[in-house]
């Protein structure tokens, strides 16, 4: 079967229809923008697409898969008109902007069980997280005991737009957008989390964007007893940007490095009489040995291996690997964190999908 498949939000949407387009049995068929010129600028990529403004016409073209990136307060709405036009979806990160938000999406994904949705979480198809994923479901590093990531990004000129007017990006608290550092601990580890409290660190960088807060820390507890700390930061001065992952077992412990040098992925085992040290790990973010166009996405392979993985689901007709399910439990933990931030660290107890 060829899919024909719908792009709507075309900054972010770019990549994944390249991703899609890559793919042998799928043809980009419609693309969608409130803005011209991101129409015009797509239309280089996908010239063959048919181009629209009204995401309403788009999905009346008959197309078997939406890709829905457009910014997060459209989730809701973009996400069940397409599940409601019988299509399937891969949606961008986070889920919603809201619990309520997030539970309408899941309900809608109930509704139409004969259609996939996956969310678009590109860091948990990093090399090292892959082969992290696959190491840590061996045993080799024992029972969870506790995790960290960091990401930490100035985006400060992401939040205005050109006449100065703040963008939506400019009310979006730090912690709300955690699944980029969530999401692949929880791959890894299976983990599922029930409480959090957080703290903020106001809006200094930019007083006048009070919404904008700098810096948000969250501190998880999860069903098994361990705990997961997640920073984000988005009005800093600092660069580069990076992302941190640490991942203790029972026994052992997963890491990367921190920049300015050069990604590194690190492991120590305990019990293996030759390492007196943490031991380099062949893998970093890119999959050795990828095809070429396997780095048509913006972010190396990671959207091709994750298109690749929803296409599968979507062929075979079972649940994708990043599924309604696992994308609750990588969004909303950072929604309830926010929540504990406002109430000066109060614990939040973090709800679950089927709730």
């Amino acid at each position: 079967m060829a899919y024909r498949v719908g792009v709507v939000g075309l900054r972010r949407g770019i990549g994944l229809g390249l991703a899609f387009a890559a793919m042998a049995d799928c043809t980009v068929a419609a693309i969608c923008d409130l803005d011209e010129q991101a129409l015009r600028r797509a239309a280089a990529h996908f010239p063959a697409a048919s181009q629209f403004q009204d995401y309403g016409q788009m999905l009346r073209e008959g197309l078997d898969i939406v890709v829905v990136a457009t910014p997060i307060p459209l989730h809701r709405e973009h996400t069940i008109a397409a599940l409601e036009a019988g299509c399937h979806v891969l949606q961008e990160v986070t889920l919603a902007d809201s619990i309520e938000a997030c539970r309408d999406i899941v309900r809608a994904v109930q509704a139409h069980p004969n259609q996939r949705f996956m969310l678009a979480e590109n860091c948990c198809y990093w090399a090292h997280i892959m082969s992290w994923q696959g190491m840590w479901q061996s045993g080799a590093f024992g029972q969870f005991i506790y995790a960290e990531a960091e990401y930490v990004h100035d985006i400060r000129a992401l939040t205005r737009n050109p006449d100065g007017s703040p963008t939506w990006r400019a009310s979006r608290p730090p912690i709300v957008y955690c699944t980029h550092s969530l999401g692949p601990i929880l791959k890894v580890t299976g983990e599922e989390p029930v409480s959090v409290c957080a703290l903020a660190t106001g809006a200094k960088t930019q007083p006048d964007l009070p919404e904008f807060l700098d810096f948000e820390v969250a501190i998880i507890r999860t069903a098994s007893d361990g705990v997961i700390k997640i920073l984000r930061a988005q009005g800093l001065v600092r660069e580069p940007a990076f992302h941190y992952y640490s991942i203790y077992g029972t026994k052992g412990v997963l890491e990367t490095s921190r920049p300015p040098a050069p990604l590194r992925t690190h492991a120590y085992l305990e019990g293996v009489a030759h390492l007196q040290n943490m031991i380099e790990l062949p893998l970093t973010t890119d999959v050795p040995g990828a095809p070429r166009e396997a780095f048509l996405g913006s972010h190396g392979t990671a959207e091709y291996y994750m298109v690749g993985d929803f296409l599968q689901a979507v062929r075979e007709g079972r649940e994708a690997p990043l599924d309604v399910q696992m994308a609750w439990k990588m969004s909303v933990p950072g929604l309830c964190a926010h929540e504990s931030a406002l109430q000066g660290g109060r614990p939040v107890r973090i709800p679950r999908w089927d709730e």
